[in-house]
């Protein structure tokens, strides 16, 4: 309380006085640091059938308070961040998730890309489903094609 009571003071002070450049930027540091917001993703574990398809979709939602704008950040295992979305709060969807990798979604205060306000991580996991009336698994070097009933040698091409 007494901070938020400061930053009131300041703001009625410095627009009474005429603000120095300095001093607004002391005040909009102020601001980001009374931001406050979260960032989720759902689900946080994409499952991919690697029979189907190479990508899974997951939805990232963030709300703010206490900052006029916010942006979401994307790191792809760990490396140097991306702009994802922008805006106060919202939901996108990321429908490129990949098989083996991880993603974290980064929620940072405006657009000074100084205050970070939370994350959420998600994790691609890929699998394979046999087709329909094969068997759950095959010895190795064989396999099941839609419409077999039994692994046969990965000689016998899927007609």
């Amino acid at each position: 309380m007494k901070r938020i009571l400061t930053w009131v003071l300041s703001v009625f002070v410095l627009g009474c006085a005429g603000a120095e450049p300095s001093e607004l930027e002391e005040l909009g540091q102020l601001s980001s640091e009374l931001a406050a917001g979260y960032v989720t993703a759902t689900p946080s574990t994409v499952r991919i059938n690697l029979n189907q398809t190479n990508t899974g979709t997951t939805t990232v939602c963030w709300s703010t308070t206490g900052t006029s704008t916010a942006e979401v950040w994307l790191s792809l295992n760990g490396q140097p961040e991306t702009l994802f979305t922008r805006g106060g709060s919202g939901c996108a969807d990321a429908t490129w998730i990949t098989a083996g990798n991880t993603f974290e979604f980064r929620l940072y205060a405006e657009t000074t890309h100084t205050t970070r306000l939370g994350f959420a991580t998600v994790v691609g996991e890929g699998y394979r489903q046999p087709p329909p009336g094969c068997p759950p698994s095959c010895f190795p070097n064989y396999h099941c094609c839609p419409g077999w009933r039994s692994c046969r040698p990965i000689t016998e091409a899927c007609e």
